[in-house]
């Protein structure tokens, strides 16, 4: 388990950073800090004045009690004695308080967030500590780095993964990889079902143990969600209709304020954004749609097509226009290849067959 210790008169006025030995393993002093458990030095982790943490050794696993001492320039604090259980799971957060959102990440490698929730039904890796002891029994101040998954060190305890108190399936709890032993990883599926919020509750369990409450994740609904910002209200319908049709979640815009406020609320896949509204209202809008993370692929709409019409589409960040009328076949074909997880090239489209009635 990563502890924090926070002794008197102990800890370099700088923070003193985590660093190997020869060996290649976490070193046990930084800053003239050392911490014991039963007389063991513990891999360290930083140290700065007041604040120290370190990494318990491996060796206290199956005693009642340790003896914790923290040495500071050659002396040594009183030792303190601690309670030793098998496994104490917390996850870590943002904010390093152990509360709110969790330091996570969703399946794309970006962080997790209230702007950037985990799909249901995709698989996310949390970050945790006090899994206890491991198979293969872990080493003190390893550095996790193995060929294959199979080689890294897993919990000996179960591990299980709890989103909105719905269980979620467990593709790896182990050594998170290129760290200290100590730091565990868990990849996990989000349930189908797991409630859809900015904060849907997050526990880890191993064993009998399971984190501290508090703890929580973003999740959204798979289903992908669009929105269109057209000020003519006939097109506007018409497209909601056909992408609601088509299975996907529409929100719409009268304006780029409006868009705005619609991408504010819920995470946007994709902006399907007429060029009729006015000039710089849709490019403000759109630089603030684009700053979101992630950012939404942009189909632009026009009325003709031209230099002038390109230009705006690009200064849009479009990564293809569409000219009206508009045709619900090319409509959904194009919007079905920009949400595909590969990239797909810029295209203009003429007006073809199916074209909206007005």
């Amino acid at each position: 388990e990563i502890v924090v210790l926070y002794p008197r008169n102990a800890g370099p006025a700088v923070l003193a950073g985590a660093q190997l030995d020869s060996d290649g393993r976490a070193a046990t002093m930084l800053g003239d800090t050392r911490v014991w458990f039963d007389g063991i030095a513990a891999p360290m982790v930083y140290s700065v004045t007041g604040q120290v943490s370190a990494v318990v050794p491996y060796a206290v696993a199956g005693r009642k009690t340790t003896q914790v001492v923290v040495e500071y320039q050659g002396v040594r604090s009183p030792a303190v004695e601690l309670t030793v259980v098998p496994s104490a799971p917390a996850l870590f957060t943002l904010d390093s308080t152990g509360q709110g959102q969790a330091g996570m990440l969703n399946e794309k490698g970006c962080c997790n967030s209230a702007g950037n929730p985990a799909v249901r039904g995709a698989f996310a890796a949390l970050y945790a500590t006090g899994a206890g002891q491991t198979t293969p029994s872990g080493i003190d101040g390893a550095m996790a780095a193995f060929d294959r998954a199979a080689d890294y060190p897993v919990p000996a305890l179960p591990v299980r993964v709890m989103v909105g108190g719905r269980p979620a399936e467990i593709q790896y709890a182990g050594a998170a990889p290129h760290a200290v032993a100590g730091l565990l990883q868990v990849n996990f599926r989000v349930p189908a079902d797991a409630p859809t919020s900015d904060a849907v509750p997050l526990v880890l369990m191993v064993g009998d143990a399971r984190s501290p409450d508090g703890v929580t994740m973003a999740v959204r609904s798979a289903v992908q969600r669009v929105l269109v910002a057209e000020p003519d209200a006939v097109v506007r319908g018409w497209l909601t209709r056909v992408l609601a049709g088509a299975g996907y979640d529409v929100a719409v815009a009268r304006n780029g304020r409006e868009a705005v406020a619609r991408a504010g609320e819920h995470t946007i896949d994709l902006v399907i954004c007429s060029l009729a509204i006015p000039e710089a209202e849709r490019t403000e809008g759109m630089r603030a749609i684009l700053a979101m993370r992630p950012a939404p692929k942009v189909v632009a709409t026009a009325g003709a097509l031209g230099p002038r019409t390109l230009r705006a589409a690009d200064l849009l960040g479009a990564q293809a226009v569409l000219r009206k009328p508009l045709s619900s076949k090319k409509v959904l074909e194009r919007v079905r290849e920009l949400l595909r997880s590969r990239p797909t090239p810029y295209t203009v489209e003429e007006q073809g067959e199916g074209k909206m009635a007005r």
